[in-house]
Formats: structure tokens, C-alpha cells, sequence
């Protein structure tokens, strides 16, 4: 046995009928699923996979926790943390030994998933002719003219989900006040929350989008 003794001790504890211990980091989950693989604990593979997929991994790393599941052709798990991995900028995000084990396939379908919703989520973003500010929007020879907050708020949504696609930050108050307050007019802010029910149903549309791989 070439496992180091405390991790031979974390898997038996895991093997044994006592509470299963709470792993408290990736790379010791890493260690000991090596171990429960090697050795065909299925058992123990099927408690480790409940632990991957934990909120404080999926928060705090949903690319790794995709690179572990996919390595080890764990289909759920990878689907969870791919819809997770829509709240990073993924395409910046510091690089961990794990993604040097996954196959082109399973990172080009991660990729596709990121830019096909992010292409699907701007193309959402129009904003219907009953919107409008009582000072800066109306018809304009004929043709409808947006309030100039939606156009704000359009140039920025458009910015975020090109490398987040989700609707987390774009829908949230600092972001809606940043787009009344870049519109220079003084009345935008009193046509957003009047164009609350215009963005809600934006945001669950946006919401509604495939998340997954």
C-alpha cells in the first residue's frame, strides 16, 4: 500500500459503521477518493460524491469540483457544478492540477454551455415599448425611444453575461442603480422601479436557460 497512513485512516473511517468524517477540503477529498477508487469502495465513493457537491465547494470552487467529477465520470455531480461554474468568469480563474486529467470533450462541452447561454441571455435583452421614463423616452418621430437607463443597463448586462451568464449581479440593486446613474437623466430610477415587473419576468426568462452540460 502506497497510501499514506492518515489517509488509509479517513478511509476506514469511512468503511467502518461509525459517522462518516466531514472532509474539509478538496485536495483531501482528492487523496482519499483516490484510495476508495483503488480499492473499490463503493461504499465510500458514494459518500465522496455527496461531499463534492457540498455548497462550500461548489462556492468556492465549481470548476475544480468539475474537473474532480469529470475525471472520475461522475455525471451528476458534473452537471451541479457546471451550473455553478456560470457565476465565475471561468476563462479567468486560476488553473488547478485536476483540469490536467479531464478530456477535451469534457471541457469543450463546459465551454459551449458558458457561451451558448451567454449568447442566448443577451439576446433576451430587449425591452418592450411600454417602458419608459417620464423625461428622457417616448416616440421620437414615429419610433419608439428607450429610456436611457435601459440602454445603460443594456451595455453592462451585455459585459457581465459575456463572462458570467447568470442573472446574480445583473438584476441586483447596486447593479440597477449604477444603470440609473450612468443615464444621466433624474427620473430613470423612478422608471425602473416602475419597470419591476418588465424585469423580473426578464430575469426568469434568463433564468429558464439550459444551465447545465
Amino acid at each position: 500500500m502506497s497510501e499514506l497512513g492518515s489517509t488509509l485512516q479517513r478511509l476506514l473511517h469511512f468503511v467502518y459503521p461509525v459517522p462518516h468524517p466531514t472532509i474539509s477540503s478538496l485536495d483531501e477529498l482528492v487523496t482519499i477518493l483516490e484510495a476508495a477508487v483503488k480499492y473499490e469502495f463503493l461504499g465510500v465513493i458514494t459518500s465522496l460524491r455527496k461531499q463534492l457537491i457540498s455548497p462550500d465547494f461548489l462556492s468556492n470552487d465549481p470548476t475544480r469540483v468539475f474537473a474532480i467529477a469529470s475525471r472520475n465520470d461522475f455525471d451528476y455531480e458534473a452537471q451541479v457544478a457546471s451550473r455553478h461554474t456560470l457565476s465565475i468568469d471561468m476563462f479567468n480563474c486560476p488553473l488547478s492540477d485536476d483540469l490536467r486529467f479531464i478530456t477535451a470533450h469534457s471541457y469543450h462541452r463546459l465551454f459551449v454551455l458558458h457561451k451558448k447561454r451567454s449568447a442566448d441571455a443577451q439576446a433576451l435583452l430587449k425591452i418592450p415599448e411600454d417602458v419608459k421614463c417620464l423625461q428622457c423616452s417616448g416616440p421620437y418621430y414615429g419610433a419608439f425611444v428607450p429610456p436611457k437607463w435601459w440602454k445603460e443597463f443594456e451595455r453592462m448586462a451585455k459585459a457581465e453575461l459575456a463572462t458570467r451568464p447568470t442573472t446574480d449581479v445583473i438584476f441586483s440593486m447596486p447593479f440597477l442603480a449604477r444603470a440609473a446613474e450612468g443615464s444621466g437623466c433624474p427620473r430613470c430610477a423612478g422608471s425602473i422601479l416602475d419597470a419591476h415587473q418588465f424585469l423580473s419576468d426578464l430575469k426568469r426568462r434568463i433564468d429558464d436557460l439550459p444551465s447545465t452540460i
